[in-house]
């Protein structure tokens, strides 16, 4: 008697319950990804908007910031706790409320926002490394092209090839890396907050 072969859609080895021997995430991984969740490139040019747009004062933005990154971690909270118990991803935990075959709209539409997300992310972080080239070197970034200068162009290709190479190597090179940046955005957060701070007068 053989066993019929599953389908590779609903069951595969990305979509199997992890054993608990494989569940090496604890309180540290966990609020790395929330950190991760909350700190980026693009929320704090959200955040700079919030300054020159409506006069609001940093305490202001502070407090804004704050209380999403609770609203995130709740809802993180809410969705991650079954697959944290139990070891199921998210695509299988949808299951239950969406139906086999409905459960994939989600994970389709997550999909499409993390690529978009990934495009989003890349630009904004090579405009950081860009910046600071052009600041070392006293460079203007050279001919424009396309809407970036060279330079620019230079540093999306690096940040992207970068997170590709990272994608490749797999969960537990992410997990390693994610646990030393996240916790370095603090202390570089933290840094800049005091040097602004410091230039401001004392005031924000």
């Amino acid at each position: 008697m053989s066993v019929p072969t599953g389908d590779p859609t609903l069951y595969n080895d990305d979509l199997a319950p992890l054993p608990h021997a494989k569940r090496k995430w604890g309180a540290f991984e966990i609020f790395n990804v929330w950190s991760n969740d909350i700190q980026s490139l693009f929320g704090y040019t959200l955040a700079a908007t919030l300054f020159v747009s409506y006069g609001l004062n940093g305490w202001a933005v502070m407090g804004g910031i704050v209380l999403a990154g609770l609203i995130v971690q709740g809802l993180v909270n809410l969705t991650g706790k079954p697959s944290v118990r139990y070891g199921i991803p998210y695509p299988v935990m949808a299951r239950a409320s969406m139906g086999v075959r409905g459960a994939q709209f989600p994970a389709l539409v997550r999909g499409i926002v993390a690529i978009f997300w990934y495009g989003v992310q890349t630009y904004f972080a090579s405009t950081a490394i860009a910046l600071l080239i052009t600041a070392l070197t006293g460079s203007s970034g050279g001919p424009m092209f396309l809407g970036m200068t060279v330079v620019g162009w230079l540093s999306y290709v690096i940040v992207a090839v970068f997170q590709v190479g990272l994608f490749l190597r797999g969960i537990d090179w992410i997990t390693r890396y994610l646990n030393w940046a996240a916790p370095m955005v603090y202390v570089v957060m933290i840094a800049l907050m005091v040097a602004i701070w410091v230039q401001a007068g004392g005031g924000l």
